[in-house]
């Protein structure tokens, strides 16, 4: 299969291609090929890359002044479709290759990328470390535009001595799936906490230093909209969803009450049923709400006089209303005179609700059907018809 997109793993172990850590790498090929996925293997210690001394003119300037390979493979990093950071354990920590080259890539870690794209942390001790330094470098990932699909670890002494070969293998195996389909599908993961702290930290590091070392650093962040909101960093939108501070209300009062009623000894009903009534038999809406008046519980309604109009849409759209006073329930045809709730669902729905397949109370948060009038009637409805 012709590759169609590239991962380039940086391979931090002095051992080359003949250590653990490029075995493992290997582990990732087959199945990243199997996906049209190239990789790209980059073998640290065959590269001429100095020490970071700390000067901070790549912040400033936007470059760092040391002439050797560690631009020309950041280059590669950010130009690849998918990003694998590598390295055994020395002293548990990564090896002095790869923290050497870290360190240099340190100004590319104050200007988060216009894009994102998927990666993996490969780790491999002789038995203490791996996963502390694995989650090192998966936590690094973003230097380069990267987030985390997963990290691959193991215990190895010797060359090849994996304890547990068949099962790092097919660890490696779906992590290498999932990178394959996270950039085939251009998918992004969920923001995380960590995503939100960096953002907040650094983002007030490169404001609080914009006219000095972090100049080069305020540019990028100022040219990518970045300082606009945390949304703009993780390029995601916060979700909005339909919400009546009145729900809120009503909720509370119908707690507190129930609350109350056990205090005093007065039957609270069944509070373990579903979030809307009805008998699951029923094979269509129109029979369910026809059958409601069945399951009515009387002690639950006492002092109550209440009209509950349904307006059910779908295949046989129609209207009907269940009227409760002096402690009784009855179902009716059509609109009522002056209901004191009005609910506007599709038959499916309102079916799924009664069934127990489908939460009432964020069915009606997100949307899937609609309600005016007094919402607390909305919350009665599970103690009034607890079966």
């Amino acid at each position: 299969m012709e590759s169609r997109f590239t991962i380039v793993a940086l391979n931090g172990s002095p051992h080359a291609g003949i250590g653990n850590t490029a075995m493992m790498l290997e582990m990732l090929r087959p199945a990243l090929a199997e996906n049209g996925l190239a990789l790209e293997v980059i073998h640290l210690c065959d590269r001429d890359i100095d020490y970071c001394i700390g000067c901070g003119v790549c912040m400033e300037k936007g470059r760092c002044w040391i002439q050797d390979d560690h631009a020309g493979l950041v280059e590669r990093l950010l130009a690849a479709d998918g990003v694998i950071l590598a390295s055994p354990v020395y002293f548990l920590q990564v090896t002095a290759q790869m923290k050497t080259f870290l360190d240099r890539s340190l100004a590319f870690g104050h200007k988060p990328r216009p894009r994102w794209k998927p990666g993996l942390a490969v780790s491999v001790s002789a038995g203490y470390g791996e996963t502390q330094t694995a989650e090192y470098l998966g936590n690094l990932l973003r230097v380069f535009g990267a987030f985390s699909v997963g990290r691959l670890t193991a215990l190895a002494t010797g060359p090849g001595e994996f304890l547990g070969r068949p099962a790092v293998e097919a660890r490696a195996h779906d992590l290498a799936r999932d990178l394959a389909q996270a950039v085939k599908e251009k998918r992004r993961y969920p923001a995380t906490d960590s995503d939100l702290v960096f953002y907040r930290f650094m983002g007030a590091l490169v404001r609080e230093h914009r006219e000095s070392i972090m100049k080069n650093d305020f540019e990028h962040w100022e040219k990518h909209g970045l300082y606009r909101d945390f949304e703009a960093y993780v390029q995601q939108e916060r979700e909005t969803t339909p919400f009546d501070p009145g729900m809120r209300k009503a909720w509370i009062q119908e707690t507190i009450a129930q609350h109350r009623s056990r205090r005093t000894g007065k039957k609270p009903g069944n509070r373990q049923t579903a979030s809307a009534p009805g008998p699951a038999r029923s094979t269509n809406c129109r029979e369910l709400l026809e059958s409601m008046p069945l399951g009515f519980d009387p002690t639950a309604a006492r002092g109550l006089e209440a009209v509950y109009q349904f307006d059910v849409s779908g295949k046989a759209p129609f209207q009907a209303h269940l009227r409760i006073s002096g402690e009784s329930c009855s179902y009716h045809e059509g609109p009522a005179a002056a209901p004191g709730i009005v609910i506007r669902t599709p038959e499916d729905v309102w079916t799924a609700v009664a069934a127990g397949e489908l939460d009432g109370q964020q069915a009606f948060m997100s949307g899937k059907y609609t309600v005016e009038g007094d919402l607390s009637l909305l919350l009665k409805l599970k103690t009034l018809f607890p079966r």
